[in-house]
């Protein structure tokens, strides 16, 4: 293992209590739930706030988008950071920043300050996938790996469905779009404050390195040969390209071909986000018990969660509107369980095949390549929507346009049945305790 410039005697590895390994998991758990709560409420005050700022669906996709760029823009510097600072202590700046821009997206009064706002949220979210995964991937042992991922992966889910109901509730009750945002931001300040009492790790270097350096750099793209972890990068980009897109749209689609309220289509899709909880719990559950007899088995099981989430998002853009909610809505319970399955994966198949020394880096990558993918999407379904006339048909054709890259992401997945077996057994996870 690595030895550090600090004395042989405080060189003791980072082995945390049950307690310890729960309240990590916990604050990762609730930060996450409150980072995407942030996203569903966007999208569920999407139909409001165009009709407010009358704003085009153009506008619309630019707002998401711009979101999705700072969430991708910088997370590969921010995991050099998370690889050679700490964990708790960004932790806690992330959460306060993106509580604060939260906060101020219901001060908004125009295309540009949202445009810019939103911007300022996705900075502060940044990142905090790779590292409340990647702390959890050392916290925790790596025959858990699936399970304690589905656990923390259920925070975007379950996150999901909170602004999508509440959120949902809260407009229809007050008449204004803007509420939500002011009662969302006040949870993110508490948890963020936890987080920097946490136990953490010290970070991985070598005897007199620095905190970077060329060798650090090189290990880095090092990362980038390793067949598995580029597989998955482009596989999740090509999935996060329609989920994401999915979950910004989804509400005002189903405002626009049923007439429905924002209460309605938020409790809708809420509630089929909240399949998604079962799914990472499920997946998560029956993936590390088959791992332990089969070392694929995180990757056949991706590759099976992608290919059901395709087929009945597929589904549900082609029957939108023309058969009973009550039908869709179920179409759509399949379809976030699948993706509750897809989340409990990922983060397990990217932390076995990523040495601990750039973990949080290459997940950085990882999150940047996938978030760029997810960037584009909401503003190609808006633009395809303006082109074609708006309402209900516009949404469901800048869908059709995006659905075969759901498929791509099964094919990707499937080569990588190749490689991870190889790539995963070359990865070992000591670390040593936090000075």
């Amino acid at each position: 293992m690595e030895s550090t410039t600090e004395s042989t005697q405080s060189q003791k590895t980072y082995s945390i209590t049950n307690g310890q390994k729960a309240s990590i998991l916990i604050v990762m758990l609730f930060l996450l739930m409150i980072n995407y709560a942030d996203r569903a409420i966007l999208s569920v005050t999407l139909q409001q706030i165009k009709v407010d700022l009358a704003l085009t669906d153009v506008q619309l996709g630019a707002i998401q988008t711009s979101f999705q760029i700072m969430v991708g823009l910088l997370t590969i510097p921010l995991g050099w950071f998370i690889d050679r600072w700490s964990r708790r202590k960004l932790a806690a700046i992330m959460a306060l920043l993106w509580s604060v821009t939260t906060f101020l997206t219901g001060v908004c009064q125009n295309f540009i300050s949202l445009l810019f706002v939103r911007a300022a949220v996705g900075l502060g979210e940044d990142g905090f996938t790779t590292l409340g995964g990647g702390w959890l991937s050392l916290a925790f042992s790596k025959a858990k790996r699936s399970m304690v991922a589905g656990i923390f992966g259920l925070g975007g889910t379950a996150g999901t469905a909170l602004g999508m109901i509440v959120g949902g509730m809260i407009v229809t009750a007050t008449g204004m779009w803007q509420m939500p945002f002011f009662i969302f931001a006040i949870p993110g300040i508490i948890f963020g404050i936890w987080a920097f009492f946490l136990k953490d790790f010290r970070s991985v270097r070598k005897e007199g390195e620095s905190a970077f350096n060329k060798e650090y750099f090189t290990g880095w793209l090092g990362v980038f040969k390793i067949p598995s972890f580029l597989l998955t990068a482009f596989g999740h980009m090509c999935f996060g390209m329609m989920t994401f897109t999915w979950a910004g749209w989804l509400p005002a689609f189903m405002m626009r071909s049923y007439d429905i309220s924002a209460a309605q289509a938020g409790s809708i899709v809420g509630a089929a986000a909240l399949m998604g909880i079962l799914g990472a719990l499920a997946f998560g559950f029956a993936t590390d018990a088959w791992y332990r007899k089969n070392k694929n088995a995180r990757i056949y099981m991706m590759t099976f969660v992608q290919f059901m989430f395709a087929c009945m998002t597929g589904a549900a853009i082609y029957f939108m509107g023309s058969i009973p909610i009550s039908a869709i809505t179920i179409i759509l319970f399949v379809s976030m369980f699948a993706v509750g399955g897809a989340t409990s994966m990922i983060f397990a198949v990217t932390m076995d095949v990523t040495p601990v020394s750039h973990r949080f880096s290459a997940y950085g990558a990882f999150a940047t390549i996938v978030f760029l993918g997810g960037a584009i999407g909401p503003s190609i379904v808006g633009a395809i929507s303006d082109a074609v006339g708006g309402g209900a048909p516009g949404i469901r054709m800048g869908f059709l346009w995006l659905l075969p890259a759901s498929f791509i992401a099964v094919i990707l997945y499937g080569i990588e049945w190749i490689y991870y077996r190889r790539d995963s057994q070359k990865v070992t996870d000591e670390v040593l305790a936090e000075k």
